[in-house]
């Protein structure tokens, strides 16, 4: 069988059915043509990218193979036979009339091939063989000699850094003065309707509004962005809470507390607004450039229009601006704190079902949890927090619990078992609390679960409610990472534009360009990542597959042998990585190998 020059073959033993008369005769014959059939594999080797394997292989026939064999089909299987492994059959290409072309006279099918990314199948290979089948009775068969078209997975596409680092609540229960609890609303647009706008977030305001105190000091104070139309949304959007919590605290309220309920707004003005894109995630440029226009000399109007023709003005439309279009109810409380003995105790009995739930406060519960590192006993105190409280930090405190136990289990079903409880509890959280933080959880649970779309969804989303600008950078890395992951590197650089300047940045800035083919500026990025993060091993192997695609020995030599010297679980990947297949028998490669 003949097939395209940079497929090495490598054949199996014949496996032919015997057949006799002219039935046999025809099949062995197409059996015997098909040895001139070429299979081109694109890509060669074949490239793992995020959680699958995609290759188009193309297969062409002997020109007079298919003609006067009326009565007769022909069929080629495609395997991937990991190491030690199962064989996936991934499809078949079928040269049925109608399922083929013709190139240069000879039959032709084109097809995309596709099976899920696992560790295992790094080394691996793909085999073709070809199948004659008799029509007429389809026990009659001839198959051709088995052959290896690829070999191995090339897993460059792979070496992005991710971080999905999100963690419980910072707990301030016991050095927590006096101070007010922040429950944020969000708006559309030029909406100020509590009733359509408001979503899952009165369901807390409600539990304010049935709280056992003495008295309530609630302030509402409301905002508008810039482009809002209209002067008084802020004073609307405010009032709306206002008379809302007013009309719960009456329907709700047994214990006769004394409420005082007052409104304010914060200023909409040029200064709000640089104030907010200082914040943001915006590159030192483009900042500068909005300083420029917004402390400049000109008009109002003037400088809408300048801000309009900025290079920052897409991120600010979708970034900056819905962080400005909220309301902000501010509880104060004043309640007693118990020991930490007392509170451990208390909330285990609450937990295991003999104290009723009404001796411990959320807040008292929720700190309780805190006091124990066992995380199966965590998950049960969360649950009762869950359960007696119904607020946003049990339900996202209880997903962190679902995601550390993920990661430390080994078997995959048990795994994406926690993660789903992960997601279910951090997407409660989020409709309690809509925040970027509460959300960037959120998408990175559904992102170690492996659900790609779903999670570049919420990275978006998150980035769109507004936050610190070191949350908002480590949202962008992590949605540059998943965009890394689904092939989208253009947009994978857009998102690594917001997102500072640390090492994971510039280690993926760095994929990216390497995979586009920019080696030079691959080379850039990683060893910026190295002055960052000083004999990092990956920034080395990575910059050892640059000096590979160079062709440049001494590269190679020099970051392959560091990398090893941290690391050495990296010569063995050296042994087996396609990018480094034709160094293997050159000194340069031996001398990388010798810590």
């Amino acid at each position: 069988m003949k097939h395209n020059k940079k497929n090495a073959a490598l054949f199996l033993p014949l496996a032919v059915v015997m057949l006799t008369a002219n039935t046999g005769c025809t099949l062995q014959r197409m059996v015997k043509q098909a040895q001139k059939q070429e299979i081109e594999v694109t890509p060669n080797p074949l490239v793992a990218n995020g959680e699958e394997v995609v290759f188009e292989l193309k297969a062409t026939l002997p020109e007079k193979m298919l003609k006067n064999n009326q009565d007769y089909r022909y069929k080629i299987d495609v395997v991937y036979e990991a190491a030690g492994q199962q064989r996936e059959h991934l499809g078949a290409l079928n040269f049925d009339i109608g399922n083929y072309l013709y190139e240069n006279r000879r039959p032709t099918i084109t097809q995309e091939f596709a099976f899920p990314y696992a560790p295992h199948k790094n080394k691996g290979r793909l085999l073709v063989q070809g199948t004659a089948i008799d029509k007429r009775k389809r026990d009659r068969v001839a198959y051709t000699q088995e052959e290896q078209v690829a070999t191995g997975l090339n897993t460059t596409a792979l070496l992005m850094v991710r971080s999905n680092d999100y963690t419980y609540v910072p707990d301030n229960y016991k050095t927590m003065a006096e101070g007010p609890a922040s429950i944020m609303f969000y708006f559309d647009e030029n909406q100020f309707a509590t009733k359509n706008y408001l979503g899952e977030n009165l369901p807390l305001l409600d539990q304010y509004a049935m709280d056992t105190v003495k008295q309530q000091t609630i302030k509402v104070i409301g905002s508008q962005a810039p482009n809002e139309k209209g002067t008084d949304l802020a004073q609307k959007r405010a009032k709306a809470l206002a008379d809302y919590y007013r009309s719960k605290v009456s329907l709700l309220d047994y214990s006769g507390k004394k409420v005082e309920i007052s409104t304010e707004i914060e200023p909409t003005d040029w200064v709000t607004l640089l104030e907010r894109v200082n914040k943001s995630a915006l590159p030192k440029a483009q900042k500068q450039e909005i300083t420029t226009i917004l402390q400049g000399t000109g008009s109002d109007k003037q400088k809408a229009d300048a801000l309009q023709q900025s290079a920052a003005f897409d991120y600010i439309r979708k970034y900056v601006y819905p962080t400005m279009r909220f309301a902000r109810v501010e509880v104060d409380y004043n309640r007693a704190r118990k020991s930490d003995y007392e509170l451990y105790l208390l909330a285990r009995r609450i937990a295991d079902g003999s104290a009723s739930a009404d001796v411990l406060t959320a807040d008292e519960l929720q700190y309780a949890a805190t006091l124990t590192p066992l995380l199966a006993e965590r998950r049960k105190l969360y649950e009762a927090a869950v359960k007696t409280t119904d607020k946003w930090p049990a339900y996202y405190n209880l997903g962190v619990v679902y995601t550390e136990m993920a990661r430390k289990e080994y078997r995959t079903k048990a795994r994406e078992a926690l993660l789903d409880k992960a997601i279910h509890n951090l997407n409660f959280a989020g409709f309690r609390n809509p925040t970027a933080e509460v959300n960037y959880a959120l998408a990175s649970a559904y992102h170690l679960r492996g659900e790609r779309e779903k999670a570049l969804q919420i990275y978006d989303y998150a980035i769109r409610l507004g936050g610190e600008q070191e949350l908002l950078h480590r949202i962008f890395t992590d949605k540059a990472a998943l965009e890394m992951e689904m092939g989208l590197y253009d947009e994978a650089i857009r998102s690594l534009t917001y997102s500072g300047d640390d090492y994971q940045t510039n280690m993926n800035l760095g994929l990216s360009y390497l995979l586009k083919e920019n080696y030079e500026g691959a080379r850039d990025y990683y060893e910026k990542a190295l002055e960052l993060k000083q004999d990092d091993p990956l920034a080395h192997y990575s910059l050892a597959i640059v000096g590979a695609r160079q062709q440049n020995e001494g590269m190679v030599r020099i970051h392959l042998r560091r990398a090893i010297q941290k690391d050495r679980s990296y010569m063995e990947r050296a042994f087996d990585d396609p990018e480094f297949a034709a160094y293997h028998g050159k000194q340069a490669f031996r001398e990388a190998m010798i810590r």
